[in-house]
């Protein structure tokens, strides 16, 4: 896999960045060094009995008078040889606070605790356990509250041996060796969180450039594993030559139960079922992988904002649809997803965003942040762009940082204009929200002179914007580019050409970000996920199973989305105008007199059969999902499923589809055959300009 990158201007811009660097360094690495604590652990696994024993013997910063810690109050603790105080309980009691008084002048605690850990449900991050200790296996991170976590030091380092099961495999953090039973486990670099991972896995592995690939898997699969292992090679080759070497000694994909991608340092998880879809090689591999660079290689100052998620999206996900031509239409559906989940007042500012927990969030985190990067490699030109992210590498490999410094290093501009840069996209929400007004061309006597209006219209001051601006003049079959400066609510721009201007189209790649324009969101599931308010219109005339897996789909997105609405079509004699509606089950009585409004040249709808094109879908074989066409109605959406199996299918299933606009399924699995985005007829952004 090779990185191509489209061509682009050059400056000397860095030069200053590289001073700032180097001044800010030097404080950061002080900073990490009195915050640092090394641990000696020796860890005993009892699954059976779901039982942890540990010694840890602890390093702290010689001359420390004393250390407050806090640890799962589950577990019994006493500490050789110094005076360990407890201090009381969580108001919830699942951890408990200690205090060890009149630390050894070398800094040197011992630490033994032991006890059961088995889950008490306690949900973490993407709803996975925060401690699960069973035969099926082990999951033990931070929120478990399994390694003490000592008040004024947030770092570690660390060396692990793990005793576990004859059969079982153990993953964590560093360098690993297997002694039999034992695992053990060197990490050099300073770390916020210890993870153990573990259960009866079957391990593939391979060497590549001095980096250990490996898979864990629950059933021996040779096939997939290879397929992880050699694609996982040429992704950590792909980011060493773009951003700089890998900085651990270790891959890993770990299968686990929990149905998500997580990245960690060194090693991912993906859940057995995801695991096992096709794309994920070329998506959420790639992903994670480049999460050692961003978020576990240089770490993120999450009081000053995310900015790991956003880098991640777009030299993974958004790089790897570049490679294939798509690039214009990720970003349309990055701009898709902020319009229909965060805007109009329920985003953040990028500077206060931490993680995902929904779909506004995810939108700013995700989506926002991923077009800053763009926007900024946009103006520095391929050439900088690459040289300051390996720049950044090598300042704050194993250093924090926030949003703030990652835009001083990578926005190519002077002083001044950073601050401001920082200031409208970093530190206050909202978009802006731009129009094309009115256009005119004028003959000149040595040419032709092009006035335009570009609009801001959104409440507030207007944003400082380069927009791109292509041009079709006469004569000439390639559009010309312009990028155009907007820095008030209303711009006027006269430009001169020697041909004849024919067209314009303001922004036609979707190269900034924006609050798109309705005329430029096609129908989409998103549009009604991300309603104000969703009206789910349940089938009354349903058997009892049927009845119950509609409860359920409306129950989880009720849950999902806040802004659900549930009745049954027995109660309801007119859809509300004013209000986005599902149309559930082929049953539904209201489905008749809304037939014409699922109809469009592509699609027609019967009372049993979707048509797509030439292409039939029966009620009998397939479920479909179908939208009101014009997105200039408020929007109407359809499911056409009758088997209760299906309908739970969907009710899983169809958020991860939300850009798109018709769906078909086949019975009783649910795998997809038929995926479509609904086209936009004429964008407000362009012009055909008369003669």
């Amino acid at each position: 896999m090779t990185m191509k990158f489209r061509t682009g201007k050059s400056s000397q811009a860095h030069i200053c960045a590289l001073w700032l660097v180097l001044i800010i360094l030097m404080t950061v690495s002080a900073s990490i060094r009195a915050e640092t604590i090394h641990h000696e652990l020796h860890v005993k696994l009892q699954p059976e009995q779901a039982r942890i024993s540990v010694r840890d013997h602890v390093q702290f910063p010689m001359n420390t008078e004393n250390a407050v810690f806090s640890l799962r109050s589950s577990l019994t603790v006493n500490a050789p040889g110094v005076v360990l105080e407890m201090l009381g309980d969580t108001a919830e009691g699942r951890v408990r606070h200690y205090r060890i008084n009149r630390l050894p002048a070398d800094g040197k605690v011992q630490l033994h605790y032991q006890g059961n850990i088995s889950s008490d449900g306690t949900k973490g991050t993407f709803d996975m356990p925060e401690s699960v200790l069973s035969t099926d296996g082990v999951y033990l991170d931070g929120g478990s509250a399994w390694l003490p976590r000592f008040d004024n030091y947030l770092w570690y380092t660390f060396n692990l041996l793990v005793e576990a099961p004859a059969d079982w495999e153990i993953v964590s953090q560093g360098k690993r060796q297997r002694q039999q039973n034992n695992f053990i486990f060197d990490m050099i670099h300073p770390q916020d969180n210890v993870y153990l991972v573990g259960g009866p896995y079957k391990r593939y592995s391979q060497m590549h450039d001095g980096i250990e690939i490996a898979a864990y898997l629950y059933e021996s699969d040779t096939k997939l594993a290879m397929n992880y292992l050699q694609a996982s090679a040429e992704y950590l080759n792909l980011y060493s030559e773009w951003i700089g070497p890998y900085p651990y000694t270790k891959f890993e994909i770990v299968e686990n139960r929990w149905q998500t991608g997580y990245g960690m340092p060194s090693f991912t998880l993906l859940g057995s079922r995801v695991i096992r879809l096709p794309f994920i090689l070329y998506t959420s591999l790639p992903h994670e992988i480049l999460h050692n660079w961003w978020g576990n290689g240089v770490f993120v100052d999450f009081s000053r904002g995310n900015w790991s998620e956003g880098l991640t999206a777009y030299m993974a996900d958004h790089f790897n649809d570049e490679q294939q031509g798509k690039d214009k239409e990720y970003r349309r559906k990055a701009l898709e997803r902020y319009a229909n989940y965060a805007a109009e007042g329920r985003d953040i500012a990028l500077a206060d965003f931490s993680s995902r927990h929904d779909e506004a969030s995810q939108a700013v985190g995700y989506s926002k942040s991923m077009m800053l990067f763009h926007m900024m490699r946009e103006q520095s030109g391929d050439d900088l762009f690459k040289e300051n992210i390996r720049q950044f590498w090598q300042a704050y490999r194993f250093r924090p940082v926030g949003f703030s410094d990652v835009v001083r290093l990578l926005y190519p501009v002077k002083d001044d204009d950073y601050k401001a840069f920082v200031e409208q996209w970093l530190n206050q929400p909202g978009a802006p929200e731009i129009t094309l007004g009115e256009v005119a061309v004028n003959k000149l006597s040595d040419g032709y002179a092009l006035k335009l209006e570009v609009n801001q219209k959104q409440s507030g001051p207007g944003y400082k914007l380069q927009v791109p601006l292509d041009i079709k003049l006469e004569g000439n079959e390639k559009p010309q580019r312009e990028q155009i400066m907007l820095s008030e609510k209303h711009n006027v721009v006269t430009l001169k050409y020697k041909q004849r201007p024919q067209a314009v189209a303001l922004d036609p790649e979707y190269d900034v970000f924006r609050l798109l324009h309705p005329d430029e969101r096609p129908a989409s599931i998103g549009r009604l996920f991300g309603a104000h308010k969703q009206l789910l219109v349940l089938p009354a005339n349903v058997t009892a199973e049927q009845n119950l897996a509609w409860q359920q789909l409306a129950a989880a997105w009720k849950m999902r989305y806040k802004n659900v609405e549930i009745v049954y079509d027995s109660a309801v004699k007119n859809l509300p105008d004013d209000t986005a509606a599902w149309l559930l089950g082929w049953q539904n009585v209201l489905l008749e007199e809304n037939l014409p409004r699922f109809s469009a040249t592509s699609q027609q709808l019967s009372a049993d059969i979707a048509k797509v094109g030439n292409q039939p879908f029966n009620a009998k074989e397939h479920a479909v999902v179908l939208l009101d066409a014009d997105n200039s109605r408020t929007p109407l959406g359809f499911i056409g499923a009758d088997d209760p199996e299906v309908i739970t299918l969907m009710a899983r299933k169809l958020p991860h589809y939300s850009s798109y606009g018709l769906l078909a399924f086949s019975k009783p699995e649910a795998n997809n055959l038929l995926k479509l985005h609904l086209p936009v007829k004429i964008s407000p952004m362009a012009r055909q300009l008369a003669e």
